[in-house]
């Protein structure tokens, strides 16, 4: 197993470090602990202006941060035996993110969701989110340092069917209770022409809505299936109702401090209506996200 964990000093990067520190990884995991920051020179945009030997002293000062904050990010995991590999790097976070994961051949990267920590360049803003947007491997966005009750979202696409594959493998979730949620979207006027336009009419709207609820049925009872046979205890749901809104809703109500879901996973009509349910449960949620893309199956 390996691990790139994204810090910046700040106290949302310091609880995913503690969640990483607290989660059962397979004995031979490796983690890489790594931050980035952008060198002033890049704060300017026009020719001239990011010149001068202030910029050496802020650049040093930067790296200094940079270096301070990765270092009491990786004593804890020191400690506790886990092999690390220390990395400060000069350049744009969310780029440095990705590209130290795809070097390492990383099973997962972990951030905080909020960064400004003394590297107030590295995890500010919307980083997580680009992560998680453009990552071809399995994200965690870290709200809490533990996982005692999870969430796992389906819609029955080949994206959300990757997830018991994937944390099955890791091992960490073992006999941690689980609820699968499937949701079918209903409620919304622009939904229900979207959806007779697609049947063509061939179903009574009352109909319609009963099928797909049966559908999502199937779903989520197929996932906890699944889950069961990776050791992870789940149970099915099916709600209706937006999406990302039921999706989160469902984690609150249990107490989960983890929801797992697929990236750009809803297809057809559910597309179209909803956009991307998985970057509004991460942008939304109030617990740890984890976003596994298509590209995980390879």
């Amino acid at each position: 197993m390996r691990i790139v964990l994204a810090v910046d000093g700040s106290p949302s990067s310091i609880q995913a470090r503690d969640l990483v520190g607290a989660l059962p990884w397979p004995a031979e995991t490796s983690i890489t602990v790594v931050t980035a920051y952008e060198p002033p020179a890049s704060w300017f945009t026009y020719p001239g202006a990011g010149a001068g030997s202030w910029l050496d002293e802020a650049e040093a000062a930067l790296r200094g941060a940079a270096d301070d904050a990765l270092a009491a990010a990786a004593a804890p995991l020191e400690a506790g035996g886990r092999p690390v590999d220390r990395r400060v790097i000069r350049g744009r976070a969310a780029d440095t993110i990705l590209a130290v994961a795809d070097e390492v051949d990383a099973d997962l990267i972990v951030l905080g969701s909020r960064g400004r920590g003394p590297i107030a360049s590295m995890l500010l803003g919307s980083v997580s989110a680009e992560v998680a947007d453009r990552s071809r491997r399995p994200v965690l966005v870290s709200r809490g340092d533990r996982v005692a009750r999870l969430v796992v979202a389906t819609d029955g696409s080949p994206c959300s069917e990757l997830i018991p594959g994937v944390i099955g493998g890791w091992q960490v979730f073992e006999g941690v209770p689980t609820l699968a949620v499937s949701v079918a979207p209903e409620g919304s006027p622009t939904f229900d022409l979207l959806l007779s336009a697609y049947t063509m009419g061939s179903l009574e709207p009352e109909r319609e809505r009963e099928q797909l609820r049966e559908l999502h049925d199937e779903h989520a009872t197929a996932m906890a299936a699944r889950l069961r046979e990776v050791a992870i205890p789940a149970e099915a749901s099916v709600r209706s109702g937006h999406p990302a809104h039921e999706i989160i809703t469902a984690a609150a109500e249990t107490g989960a401090d983890l929801i797992a879901t697929g990236s750009r996973c809803l297809h057809g009509v559910d597309r179209w209506v909803l956009g991307s349910v998985a970057r509004d449960v991460l942008v939304h949620a109030q617990c740890s996200v984890l976003i596994v893309p298509a590209a995980s199956a390879a």
